[in-house]
C-alpha cells in the first residue's frame, strides 16, 4: 500500500508529491504508526523541476534490543586428553538475544603459562556450536575456551548501543609431559665425587660444586648440611659454591626435585673432611723452583 501526502492547496497528487511505498517492509519495524509518521515527517513541497528525496527511514531503536544471553556455553570433547602436545576439541557457545543482523560471535583459546594468561587471536564464527581443535603448547598448566557475542547498531554512529556477552568453558588442568632426572654426577673443584669416599676441603675456602644429570628434567636443587653445621651455600642451584666455616666432618645432602619427573626426588649424601689451613697446606704442599 502506498502512502501519499498531497501538496498544499491541491486535491490530487502532482509531480511535487512524494510517494513512499511500504517503509520498513519485511522487518519487525513495519508498523503503521512508523509508516504514517515517516510520510508526514519527511514529505514536503520543493522547488519546481526538482525531486525531493527524504532521508532513510529511522533504524531500530536501542529500546527494541533484547539483552544477549548465553544459551549454551563452550563444551569440551569427552575424549580430550589434557596433556602438553595433545590435540583437544571444544564446541563454541551459542547466544540468543540482541539484534541478529548486528550480532557477531568470536572465539579464542586461553591458557596459563608461567603464571600469566596467554591468548590466541580472535576468530569470528556463526552463532552455532562448532567443534574447534587446538594443540596444548609446552609450559601451559591450564586451558579454556573463550567466546563472545557483540551487538552493535553500527548503522547509526551517534548511538552507542554496543553490548557484549562472554561465555567460558570449564578450566582444565594440563598434565605436563613426564620427564626423568636420571643419574647425578657431582664434582668439587673439578674433582669427581666418589660415593662413600670423604671429600677433603680447606676451612673457610669456597669450593665450586657442579651437578649434571642424564635425564630431560629441569629440576630444583637444594644443598644442606646435617647436624646444624653452618654451611654457607652460594645459591641453591646445580652450579654453586659451598663454604665450610668450621673444621670437622660434616655430611652434606643434595636433594634434586622436579614435579614432572617420574624419579623425583633424588638425594645424594656426601661426607666432607674440613681441614684447618695449616693441615691443608701440609697435605697439599706447593712446589717452588
Amino acid at each position: 500500500m502506498a502512502y501519499k501526502k498531497l501538496v498544499a492547496m491541491t486535491t490530487s497528487p502532482t509531480r511535487y508529491t512524494k510517494v513512499i511505498r511500504n517503509p520498513g517492509a519485511g522487518t519487525k519495524y513495519n508498523r503503521t504508526h512508523q509508516e504514517v509518521d515517516f510520510v508526514s515527517r519527511y514529505t514536503k513541497t520543493v522547488a519546481g523541476g526538482k525531486d525531493y528525496v527524504p532521508p532513510a527511514p529511522p533504524g531500530p531503536e536501542v529500546d527494541d534490543q533484547d539483552p544477549i544471553t548465553v544459551l549454551t556455553p563452550p563444551e569440551w570433547d569427552d575424549k580430550n586428553v589434557y596433556r602438553v602436545g595433545e590435540t583437544i576439541g571444544c564446541t563454541t557457545a551459542i547466544f540468543e538475544g540482541g539484534l541478529p543482523p548486528f550480532v557477531t560471535c568470536n572465539y579464542r583459546w586461553q591458557a596459563r603459562k608461567d603464571g600469566a594468561v596467554i591468548e590466541t587471536d580472535r576468530v569470528e564464527y556463526g552463532n552455532e556450536a562448532i567443534t574447534i581443535s587446538g594443540v596444548i603448547p609446552k609450559g601451559c598448566t591450564e586451558v579454556r575456551m573463550w567466546c563472545q557475542a557483540a551487538d552493535d547498531l553500527d548503522g547509526d554512529p551517534d548511538v552507542d548501543s554496543l553490548t557484549r556477552m562472554n561465555a567460558f568453558s570449564d578450566i582444565k588442568t594440563v598434565e605436563p609431559i613426564p620427564t626423568t632426572i636420571g643419574i647425578l654426577s657431582i664434582t668439587m673443584d673439578g674433582t669427581p665425587v666418589v660415593w662413600g669416599e670423604p671429600i677433603h676441603v680447606p676451612v673457610n675456602t669456597p669450593v665450586q660444586a657442579e651437578v649434571t644429570i642424564t635425564g630431560d628434567a629441569n629440576p630444583n636443587y637444594k644443598w644442606e648440611a646435617r647436624g646444624n653445621y653452618p654451611i654457607v651455600v652460594g645459591s641453591q642451584a646445580a652450579s654453586t659454591t659451598l663454604t665450610f666455616p668450621e673444621e670437622g666432618g660434616p655430611t652434606v645432602t643434595l636433594t634434586v626435585t622436579d614435579s614432572t619427573a617420574t624419579d623425583s626426588p633424588l638425594t645424594y649424601g656426601m661426607n666432607f673432611y674440613v681441614a684447618s689451613q695449616t693441615e691443608w697446606d701440609m697435605l697439599h704442599p706447593t712446589t717452588t723452583n
